[in-house]
């Protein structure tokens, strides 16, 4: 009996200190990978606060540089310059504000907030970017396994709110095109390009006119068809009428490209009369 107690006993003393340094091990690797995390966090709230102050900077270049060169003759410095952020002080003293002073030095991480640096950011370049790269060691709470102290970096690349400048081709606006076109829409809801499709019977399409009072010639591409239903097909702005509604002079394929792309076609006169507000609600006559 008392060999197998001093058996356990000798068991027990060279299992649990193998057990206890495998689960401090652990907590060493997850205490890691939070610190990890929170690092990433306030990084990254950090960028987008200096993304932020960034704006003042660039209103001044802008808008300040007229006002200074007219009255005054001086000369506004560049952005950079007037910009606070540049200061790698600032940035250190934001990102421990969004830690915390006191979680930053009870961290593994080495010395604490002294142990972070930023030399390797680029705070506010040329192109207003933002690349904030943080860099610190960390010292695991037990050294085993070769888990002995190890340099971490964390990085956030953010583009300074600056506001919004359009690029060359937004400006490019959008127009309407349809196969064979000979001009170009800017609205899509031209009646070049929405038809209006009427009925009317084959034997009274000599009464109809379009909407300019003009009088309604078979198409040449279906207009030799015998209608099978006694009724032909015509829209208001039409010249044509048609014996099948599956005719392609009653179809339209629309492409919506850029204006750049659709030089020598002139503007449709129906879309810039209506620019100019020519175009009016005309009362219908019964007869379309």
């Amino acid at each position: 009996m008392k060999k197998a107690k001093g058996s356990l006993t000798l068991e027990a003393a060279i299992v649990l200190p193998i057990f206890l340094s495998l689960a401090i091990s652990l907590i060493s690797v997850l205490e890691m990978m939070n610190l990890y995390a929170r690092v990433e966090y306030a990084l990254h709230e950090t960028a987008r606060e200096t993304a932020l102050m960034a704006y003042p900077a660039v209103y001044v270049k802008n808008f300040g540089e007229e006002i200074f060169n007219e009255e005054y003759e001086t000369e506004i410095p560049d952005e950079n310059i007037l910009n606070p952020l540049v200061s790698e002080t600032l940035v250190r003293t934001m990102f421990t504000e969004k830690f915390g002073f006191k979680n930053l030095n009870n961290s593994l991480i080495k010395n604490g907030e002294a142990g972070i640096f930023f030399f390797r950011s680029d705070i506010v370049n040329e192109k207003g970017d933002i690349d904030l790269i943080v860099t610190y060691r960390v010292e695991p709470l037990f050294n085993m396994f070769g888990l002995g102290k190890m340099t971490f970096s964390n990085r956030v690349k953010m583009h300074s709110w600056t506001g919004y400048t359009r690029e060359k081709h937004e400006e490019d606006e959008y127009v309407y095109i349809t196969d064979n076109a000979s001009v170009y829409h800017t609205r899509r809801d031209c009646t070049h390009l929405c038809l209006t499709i009427n009925s009317v019977k084959v034997s009274e399409i000599d009464k109809y006119r379009n909407i300019d009072r003009k009088i309604y010639k078979a198409c040449k591409k279906c207009g030799n068809e015998e209608s099978v239903s006694g009724y032909v097909y015509i829209t208001p702005y039409g010249e044509a009428y048609h014996t099948s509604l599956s005719c392609s002079g009653l179809k339209r394929n629309i492409y919506k490209v850029r204006l750049s792309e659709v030089q020598g076609l002139g503007e449709c006169e129906r879309c810039m009369n209506y620019k100019e507000g020519e175009i009016k609600e005309k009362e219908e006559d019964g007869t379309d």
